[in-house]
């Protein structure tokens, strides 16, 4: 086009490596064949990085490349096994491949970008691989991503748990607070579990940590009061999950006992009671009034609900500490074994819903990350290989060595 920059473009312009060069290209089977030439006699060590002249064996590899033009394409080189003076005794270190790589990095960076945005069984039918090569390649450039504690000094952590497979299975995850970004991730939801990551981040840095927002459980609460000086904190997604929990059970209770008229009313409302009131619409808050009007136990269980997740969005400390009191009050008038239940759990584990009133600090992220782990789980259809899920976690939700 006319007024354009245009610069002279060759096919060898594609295949420029240092220590290689262009010897020439053929058509071989339907493939394209790429040949480089060594432009040193050379290799390098990979563990000190200087060059050895005297290689021990020479080895023709062929390495796939990435397409040209919709046909796959091959790199045909000479490699070095070299023996270094500093005591590594294998294959040269090579720039644009792995030692024993059947692809260039770039062609592995591709599938890894293939797989972020897309299955791994279709990265690998994109990319004319198998669906296992395609896990593999990607599992391997995840490791990139992963930073080390002795890299992070957190001040203000978050303790969640995800499940990864039915029956249970847990992983433990941490998070810093500040950052929005996971630091760690140990199997299981253990004390033992909590225990390791306190002490791979270090006694000291463990000290220096102010405030732990985490699940009312036992296990690592007892594994924060040991190894750290921080102020526990229940958030009120963690307090909004057991009220709504008891209330469901309250919903079932009546629901079971009620008559077919009262039944009929009832069906098909569970997302309604246990959403908050202010999120309904008319036609939504008309259909709770209706229902409400019809079974006293429920619209008490419900009121009370509705009270306490106000409380926890009350701003004023000291109001929504007089408030969190009144509520207990409310419960024991109510007479609603459930939410007796509740109450008393709550009531032992007032210190922390009492330090979320004066810190405010929540895992809300983590309502997010769960979004990012269910898709993680649905591009892999399940991760039987739990290293590559945990490796996934930190690519997409932690504090990466690399931009994705």
């Amino acid at each position: 086009m006319i007024g354009e920059n245009l610069t002279k473009f060759t096919f060898r312009d594609l295949f420029v490596f240092r220590g290689f060069k262009f010897a020439g290209s053929w058509i071989t089977n339907g493939q394209i064949l790429v040949k480089l030439r060594r432009t040193s006699k050379t290799g390098k060590c990979p563990k000190c990085k200087k060059f050895k002249r005297k290689p021990i064996e020479k080895f023709t590899r062929r390495i796939r490349d990435l397409d040209i033009g919709g046909v796959m394409c091959f790199i045909e080189i000479e490699v070095y096994r070299i023996s270094c003076s500093c005591g590594f005794r294998s294959m040269e270190e090579l720039e644009f491949a792995g030692k024993y790589a059947r692809f260039t990095r770039r062609f592995e960076e591709k599938v890894a970008v293939l797989c972020r945005a897309m299955t791994i069984k279709d990265a690998a039918e994109e990319m004319r691989i198998g669906w296992e090569t395609a896990k593999n390649i990607d599992k391997e450039e995840a490791k990139k991503y992963v930073v080390a504690l002795s890299e992070v000094s957190p001040k203000r952590i978050g303790i969640d748990e995800i499940a990864y497979e039915k029956g249970h299975k847990y992983l433990t995850v941490v998070r810093d607070v500040d950052l929005r970004k996971v630091i760690w991730i140990g199997i299981k939801r253990q004390k033992e579990t909590l225990d390791k990551f306190f002490q791979e981040l270090g006694e000291e840095k463990s000290r220096q940590i102010s405030l732990v927002a985490i699940d009312m459980w036992d296990p690592f609460i007892a594994s924060v009061k040991e190894h750290t000086n921080a102020e526990i904190v229940f958030d009120k997604f963690h307090v909004a999950k057991h009220v709504n929990e008891e209330l469901d059970n309250v919903r079932k209770k009546e629901f079971a006992k009620a008559d077919y008229r009262e039944r009929s009313l009832m069906k098909h409302k569970r997302f309604l009671i246990l959403s908050r009131k202010k999120n309904l619409d008319r036609t939504k808050k008309e259909s709770l009034k209706n229902l409400m009007k019809k079974n006293d136990t429920l619209y008490k269980a419900y009121l009370l609900k509705e009270q306490i997740l106000d409380i926890m969005d009350e701003p004023m400390e000291k109001k929504a500490n007089k408030r969190f009191a009144k509520w207990f009050d409310n419960i024991a008038i109510a007479k609603i074994p459930e939410f007796d239940k509740v109450a008393r759990m709550l009531e032992r584990y007032s210190y922390g819903i009492v330090n979320y009133f004066k810190h405010r600090i929540t895992n809300a992220a983590s309502e997010g990350f769960n979004t990012k782990i269910n898709v993680i789980k649905r591009r892999a259809y399940g991760f039987r290989d739990l290293e590559y899920f945990m490796l996934k976690i930190i690519q997409l939700c932690g504090i990466s060595s690399r931009n994705p």
